[in-house]
């Protein structure tokens, strides 16, 4: 081919191609960007789009804890891409985050509870506990009944069934052991009275087991620490078991032991039920931390040994929030009966 046409050719192929170049930018000169809308209230997204010379669309709703109600969650096309003048930009708006009241579920069959929990939009997730019955039925909730609640929360059935190291529970025999108990009141601002409630359930473990258990303050009263101090001081009991919540600390379980000002021989069985109950404690779903002594009136006043078990703080958020939760007060008393059963058992 004669070297003419090869350079013709050539020159044939680039102006084509600066044309077609052209003719893209001059395309590419008519786009428009999309702009970003997410955030703002509807009405203004769409007097924004339209001014830009787009077309709004509302695509839906959806509800969000996070974005309030009227405001644009999401939009397509997305921000910032390239697209031709009078495009539809479809935004889905926010409804809020909706929330209303657990229904009262507690008795009802699993299956039941589970599929009307699902069809207002919680996640639901089932623990087994031990119980007496074998019936698939649900036996707590958390949240509680009553509880306000928004779609894509999480709630947690209780359900018969359990078994695993952590729901054990040895038969020990603590026939002729006394135990007090000293809930102590919990801290201004803590809404739960979470001391007593899970008093209350050690007592019923201890008392299973044979033991005879006695409190220094009742339900709802607001014992002075000079009264539990004088409880403490008139008592026979084997063993003294502390409950108390911290105003302020590190969040978490700690397990306090007489320190040394206490008597050696008791200053040795207070670290050793401390340590024990430590052990015991240190499960996947607790917080618990290195225990250490204390120097504290009531167990001081005390005739014997004892130990006082911290169960949180009440300016740890992630306490405060476990205080209202039943199944928590639960395995907190079994960590303390599974850590003081073995050592009563042999006295």
């Amino acid at each position: 081919m004669p070297k003419a046409a090869i350079v013709a050719a050539v020159v044939i192929v680039l102006l084509i191609a600066a044309a077609v170049a052209a003719s893209m930018m001059v395309a590419r000169a008519g786009l428009l960007a999309v702009p970003d809308v997410v955030g703002l209230p509807g009405e203004i997204a769409e007097e924004s789009l339209e001014a830009d010379g787009f077309v709004y669309e509302l695509a839906g709703t959806r509800v969000s804890v996070t974005i309030p109600e009227g405001e644009v969650i999401s939009q397509e096309p997305a921000p910032g891409v390239l697209v031709d003048p009078g495009t539809v930009v479809a935004v889905v708006l926010s409804v809020g985050p909706q929330t209303f009241q657990v229904p009262d579920l507690v008795g009802s069959s699993v299956e039941g509870a589970r599929d009307a929990l699902s069809a207002l939009g919680l996640n639901v997730v089932t623990e087994a506990v031990s119980a007496e019955t074998t019936q698939a039925i649900v036996l707590e909730m958390f949240p509680a009944p009553g509880s306000s609640v928004s779609p894509g929360d999480e709630i947690r059935l209780s359900v018969p069934g359990g078994s695993g190291e952590a729901d054990v529970l040895l038969p020990y025999d603590l026939q002729g052991v006394t135990v007090l108990l000293d809930p102590a009141p919990v801290p201004e601002g803590v809404g739960a009275d979470v001391t007593m409630e899970i008093s209350r359930r050690l007592q019923s473990l201890l008392e299973a087991a044979g033991a005879k258990v006695t409190t220094t303050r009742t339900a709802g009263g607001a014992a002075t620490t000079e009264g539990r101090v004088q409880a403490a001081e008139a008592s026979t009991a084997d063993l003294i078991i502390g409950l108390d919540v911290a105003a302020s600390g590190a969040p978490g379980v700690v397990v306090y032991h007489l320190g040394s000002a206490a008597d050696a021989q008791y200053e040795l069985s207070s670290l050793k039920y401390a340590q024990a109950v430590t052990r015991a404690a240190t499960l996947p779903t607790l917080t618990v931390n290195e225990p250490g002594p204390i120097e504290d009136p009531v167990l001081s006043a005390f005739p014997g040994t004892g130990m006082r078990v911290q169960v949180g703080a009440a300016d740890a958020t992630a306490d405060v929030a476990r205080f209202v939760d039943p199944a928590w007060a639960d395995q907190i008393a079994r960590a303390i009966y599974r850590g003081v059963g073995p050592t009563l058992e042999d006295n």
